[in-house]
């Protein structure tokens, strides 16, 4: 189960208090007011963090709910990893922080770093699809993070979404970040300058940054030794860029098992390889359809044939790829 530390869901409760939203009115909507009565520390399903936002979507008005709660982003509000970012002596130590400790805030993505010769970037990719509130927030928060730490008028050079947005909306993003904004994308991710890597943070502390450390790494192993098998296996398939050439010989020495070890495992959580790997190739499918064409679709998502890409569709969807795409286009047309 995919989940977020208290804090970071108690969190949106305070921003929406500051919107004089009740927050046992918000609890018993979203069906969680046993929320008051958990221990410091524990988890929140991604489930009710989802319903969350989108009930302050729909209280508030606001389109964009997810974009204006990143921009009040705290450091508090990730936790220990918060305060980690904070005593890092550069962006890019704060950014390594972040990528080896993001699940303690929010297990419910991954987080990678990309470099070329021109620019470096973060991409999220969320291990379910989830709302475009959830998206928005922490793209937003990252920025906004860094902007609070090493100054305000920091500026990404694009802002990449995988969800569609209205024209207002894209222009209002655009004038925060003052970037272009891609909506409709293959990943979600924010692209800046190199140089960038080398700021420091005023905030910068050696000492209480080693502390700090150790700390989230006791918190991540305490994490992690509560995942399923099938979850970090999931966590594996998620981190690849395709799914070329992936098979369970390969998923198990990654995961330190025997191929037998593993398969042993996932049926005592009543699942397995083939069901995960069909479970991430069709949640990467309707985002790769709206850029790529059918062919070039199935081989990122490891079918070694078309009509096996053919039959797993329309297992998925209950129709033809080509007229599910043709719908797509449509969808994409009447948007803007």
């Amino acid at each position: 189960m995919t989940t977020t530390s208290d804090l970071y869901f108690s969190s949106v409760l305070s921003y929406l208090a500051l919107n004089n939203v009740d927050k046992h009115e918000c609890l018993a909507a979203i069906n969680f007011s046993e929320f008051d009565t958990l221990a410091k520390g524990s988890r929140v399903s991604v489930a009710h963090y989802q319903a969350l936002l989108q009930l302050g979507e729909s209280l508030t008005g606001q389109s964009l709910f997810g974009f204006y709660l990143g921009q009040e982003i705290r450091t508090a509000d990730y936790g220990v990893l918060g305060y980690l970012v904070e005593s890092s002596d550069t962006l890019q130590n704060a950014i390594t922080a972040l990528l080896q400790y993001d699940s303690l805030v929010a297990d419910i993505g991954k987080a990678q770093y990309l470099q070329d010769h021109h620019k470096a970037s973060i991409r999220w990719t969320p291990y379910n699809q989830l709302c475009k509130q959830t998206v928005l927030r922490n793209m937003t928060a990252w920025v906004a993070v860094v902007r609070k730490l090493i100054n305000p008028s920091l500026t990404p050079l694009q802002l990449q979404l995988v969800h569609t947005l209205s024209e207002p909306d894209c222009a209002q993003l655009a004038a925060w970040f003052k970037c272009p904004v891609k909506t409709n994308c293959e990943f979600n991710q924010i692209d800046f300058p190199l140089a960038y890597l080398d700021l420091h943070f005023a905030s910068d502390n050696p000492m209480m940054h080693q502390v700090l450390k150790q700390l989230s790494l006791e918190q991540l192993n305490q994490l992690h030794s509560k995942q399923t098998v099938a979850q970090r296996l999931l966590s594996i398939l998620m981190s690849k860029t395709d799914l070329l050439g992936l098979n369970q010989e390969r998923i198990a020495a990654a995961l330190n098992f025997t191929p037998r070890t593993l398969q042993r495992r996932l049926q005592q959580e009543n699942t397995s390889y083939a069901l995960l790997l069909d479970q991430e190739r069709k949640r990467r499918c309707e985002q790769l359809m709206q850029k790529y064409k059918l062919g070039a679709v199935a081989a990122e998502l490891g079918f070694n044939e078309q009509s096996s890409f053919n039959r797993a569709f329309l297992r998925w969807y209950g129709c033809k790829p080509s007229i599910y795409k043709k719908q797509l286009q449509a969808q994409s047309q009447i948007s803007y």
